[in-house]
């Protein structure tokens, strides 16, 4: 099985954001997660208007989830938030959006959970590098038992010294956020990723 690496966008637009999604894109990124939650519909809509549309089937949305129909992407990211809004998923499954993937904190939520995804995020893995004070908190024997039952991605404190454990540990991919996006070049910040799970 092919071990993903995702990139998740920061909260606010970044100047030059939309040139150096395109050039992920274009160096073998897999999936973007995009996550804006203070943007509009109208901002998230003129975001992926400047996408070239080849990408759009990479593309997963964090809100304004009839946007994923409008554009054709790959589909939705349920947050900790949505997921539980049961009168929303309904909504969603009427108007035939796919849902791919959720977010999950905790190790007993996952074995309530009765929804199936494509793949869920755990975090956090590691401390986390965007958000200060989100501390990792799982011990292995918890983690063995997650990933024997589904597709999980680590999330939190990813970057180019732990990745390759989170592969060894049997994870089915990365998501990562402040590595990519806090300093320097992401694209750069990516390859560097990206190499070590060759």
């Amino acid at each position: 099985m092919k071990f993903e690496l995702i990139v998740i966008t920061p909260e606010h637009i970044l100047k030059d954001e939309i040139k150096d999604v395109k050039r992920l894109f274009e160096n073998h990124l897999d999936l973007l997660h995009l996550r804006k939650p203070g943007s509009s519909k109208a901002e998230l809509k003129k975001y992926l208007q400047e996408i070239p549309k080849q990408f759009y089937k990479r593309i997963v949305l964090h809100s304004h989830y009839q946007l994923a129909k409008e554009f054709s992407l790959k589909g939705i990211h349920l947050t900790e938030k949505t997921k539980k809004s049961t009168n929303l998923i309904t909504q969603l499954k009427q108007k035939k959006i796919k849902i791919i993937s959720a977010s999950f904190h905790s190790v007993k939520d996952i074995f309530k959970s009765r929804r199936k995804y494509e793949y869920i995020f755990l975090s956090p893995l590691f401390d986390s590098i965007s958000k200060k004070g989100h501390k990792a908190k799982f011990i292995p024997e918890e983690l063995k038992l997650i990933l024997k039952k589904q597709k999980v991605i680590a999330l939190s404190g990813i970057n180019s010294e732990n990745i390759r454990s989170v592969k060894q540990m049997g994870f089915a991919g990365a998501a990562a956020l402040g590595f990519v996006w806090e300093k320097g070049d992401p694209l750069k910040n990516y390859k560097e990723l990206y190499s070590k799970i060759k």
